[in-house]
């Protein structure tokens, strides 16, 4: 028996951009099969141990939340955001400044990881100074 991972979606760091995959029903909940950063874009990655007060949200708008997931897009005061992440776990939230989205919340299977690579990729402009 395989065991069970842990993350919400694939995250592969390619030369140029950061491309997320949902997984199996995280696809359905947030209404989108995969969805690409460009490196440049990417302000900040940092794993935090509750995103629901970091990003705050105020409506969903094309997403799913209910009382244990929050995925697909929604907006907050800060601006437009997307979710992939189950309540009560860590999470990475990615900081990023395009015209129609400013984060993305996200679980992994190795957050720290996927910080760091971000890190390793982007340079200084990434910290994983907050990981829990």
């Amino acid at each position: 028996m395989t065991p069970r991972r842990r993350g919400t979606v694939d995250t592969v760091i390619t030369d140029t951009v950061l491309a997320i995959t949902p997984r199996g029903r995280w696809k359905f909940f947030s209404l989108r099969r995969r969805l690409e950063i460009p490196h440049a874009a990417v302000i900040s990655a940092r794993v935090v141990p509750d995103p629901t007060l970091v990003v705050p949200v105020r409506i969903r708008v094309g997403g799913t939340g209910t009382l244990t997931l929050r995925a697909g897009y929604m907006r907050g005061r800060t601006g437009r955001s997307w979710w992939c992440y189950r309540y009560g776990q860590p999470a990475v939230v990615v900081t990023v400044d395009l015209p129609r989205l400013t984060d993305l919340v996200i679980i992994t299977d190795d957050n720290a990881a996927t910080v760091d690579a971000l890190s390793a990729r982007r340079g200084n402009a990434v910290s994983s100074a907050e990981q829990a």
